[in-house]
């Protein structure tokens, strides 16, 4: 049996609705205090912006705009 190509659009929706939680509980959770810093060396501000602009950039290849 072959599998259907997944729609493109519904996957995207998809990995974006998962960040988007991602990123909320981030923001909602305090990080544990760390000794050491991590080794990403990134707040949480940076990953929210980072996330928020893979999800512009998803948004963009796939031709979805806000």
């Amino acid at each position: 049996m072959t599998e259907q190509p997944e729609d493109p659009d519904a996957a995207a929706d998809r990995l974006e609705a998962a960040l988007e939680r991602i990123a909320s509980l981030a923001a909602a959770k305090p990080a544990p205090v760390q000794a050491e810093p991590s080794d990403s060396g990134l707040s949480l501000p940076e990953i929210a912006e980072r996330l928020d602009s893979l999800i512009g950039r998803l948004r963009a290849a796939l031709g979805k705009t806000e």
